[in-house]
């Protein structure tokens, strides 16, 4: 056989290397048009899960009111291997497992049918539902952690408009997700022996703040056939203005409250190197090509770590997808 094989490519030298020649051209063609991926585009998982928060909620009420009915439901979609739910306080879910050559699609529109045909009987408070599929696209092109200086005052606004807005105007980059950074709020601590003694009613308190703080449109005025648009503003620029607010004559509400102006309590935590930090995790749009995105953040990320204004901060590429798509090849 292989004798035949090169006496037919001596006989026929002009075949053999037009043959090569064609190997050579698609090879170059392959090389400079097929984009480098993790994962083949368009592929999808087998996998859906659709997730219902309802704030609040006991959990033997979430499994009787939302996880069984959306489980009965759920039940009779077409290709289904497995379903697994859970039900916990505030929230259910259920993962969906499909067979093998199951169209994804199809079961994609098969699935939100079901959940609306068990939102009938879902409680009147339950007003959103998610459904998610597994997609290549989302998974991140990148992760930087920022270990965060504890001497900054507005670690924020550092991070959001020097940090992710820079790398947001990358080309072919989607988004920027920010964990761990929680902006800084009012947060009013109400001693409620204080408010019963003093005789005020917390849900109308509550009721009485919240109107307070707002910015509406008032209208307009016509000045020498000038059209002047009217804003109403009522705000509180500090917190010591809020601490003075009277609620009755001889009481302020700094009198039954404690007021600060900080960080939400956290029930999770980011760390890098055993540091408190923050984790900027970085999408890419969904034509852009992945190697081509990972290297310009990663050269956007080197001239960040040169800036003066973050010199106090500790950073790190912790995944850069890029590079793991050329390791693989």
């Amino acid at each position: 056989m292989a004798g035949a094989i090169t006496r037919g490519a001596l006989r026929r030298r002009i075949t053999v290397l037009v043959f090569l020649m064609s190997i050579i051209v698609v090879g170059i063609v392959a090389t400079l048009g097929i984009p480098l991926e993790l994962f083949p585009r368009g592929y999808t998982g087998q996998n859906l899960r659709v997730f219902i928060p309802w704030q609040d909620a006991p959990v033997q009420e979430v499994l009787q009111k939302i996880t069984l009915p959306l489980e009965e439901e759920l039940s009779t979609v077409r290709g289904l291997d497995g379903v697994n739910s859970f039900s916990s306080k505030g929230s259910a879910g259920v993962f969906l497992r499909f067979k093998r050559g199951t169209d994804m699609d199809v079961a994609y529109r098969e699935v939100r049918d079901r959940v609306e045909r068990a939102r009938a009987v879902f409680p009147t408070d339950v007003d959103r539902v998610f459904i998610r599929k597994d997609d290549a696209s989302g998974i991140p092109v990148a992760v930087i952690g920022l270990a965060v200086d504890p001497g900054l005052t507005d670690s924020y606004t550092l991070i959001k408009k020097t940090i992710a807005q820079r790398l947001e105007r990358i080309e072919g980059v989607a988004s920027v997700k920010t964990d761990g950074l929680e902006e800084k709020e009012i947060l009013i601590e109400v001693d409620r022996q204080l408010a019963e003694a003093t005789g005020l009613n917390l849900y109308q308190l509550t009721q009485e703040l919240g109107a307070d703080n707002f910015t509406m449109a008032s209208g307009h005025v016509l000045d020498s056939g000038r059209k002047l648009l009217l804003r109403s503003v009522a705000q509180y620029h500090t917190v010591d203005e809020l601490e003075n607010r009277p609620l009755s004559p001889t009481v302020r509400l700094r009198d039954i409250a404690r007021i600060r102006f900080e960080e939400p309590e956290k029930r999770y935590s980011v760390r890098v190197n055993s540091r408190p930090a923050v984790a900027l995790v970085v999408f890419k749009e969904g034509e852009a090509n992945t190697v081509d995105v990972s290297h310009r953040v990663q050269a956007e990320f080197e001239r960040l770590q040169k800036d003066p204004r973050l010199a106090t901060m500790y950073s790190e590429m912790l995944f850069n997808q890029g590079k793991v798509v050329e390791e693989s090849l």
